[in-house]
């Protein structure tokens, strides 16, 4: 499955105009991006149109592509905003948002947690950490 990007045009200073990207998600999870200068349309046939607040996280939606760096396999909450997927199999709870929990915070059903403990220097009886006693600045 692939949907080319328009090619692009120049206007006559040889500066490319403006494309609008167009992200297709499936339940959740981009599959897809192509940039296309149609404005009205997404260059995904039969495929409806998401707005911001209402995308669903089943099924197959286009959204508009907005300041954000969108890519295929990134996750995709219901306001549209993107997260990388980092190991995630399936898509983001309903109602969870995007940049609110990332992966590093989530454990795989069967994972084995490694803990170590944290280095810390060792006191000494006598050791002030560094802080200085000078009479003469007090």
């Amino acid at each position: 499955m692939t949907f080319p990007d328009d090619p692009v045009i120049t206007n006559v200073s040889g500066y490319a105009l403006p494309r609008t990207s167009w992200a297709l998600v499936k339940d959740g999870i981009i599959a897809g991006i192509s940039r296309t200068y149609d404005h009205v349309k997404p260059p995904f046939p039969d495929v409806p149109v998401a707005r911001p607040g209402s995308i669903p996280l089943t099924g197959t939606v286009a959204i508009i592509v907005t300041n954000t760096q969108a890519v295929a396999g990134h996750l995709v909450d219901h306001h549209g905003n993107t997260t990388p997927s980092e190991g995630r199999i399936g898509p983001l709870s309903e109602g969870q948002a995007a940049y609110h929990d990332g992966a590093a915070h989530r454990v795989q059903p069967g994972a084995v947690i490694e803990t170590t403990p944290e280095d810390e220097p060792e006191q000494t009886e006598g050791d002030d950490n560094g802080e200085t006693h000078d009479d003469a600045a007090e």
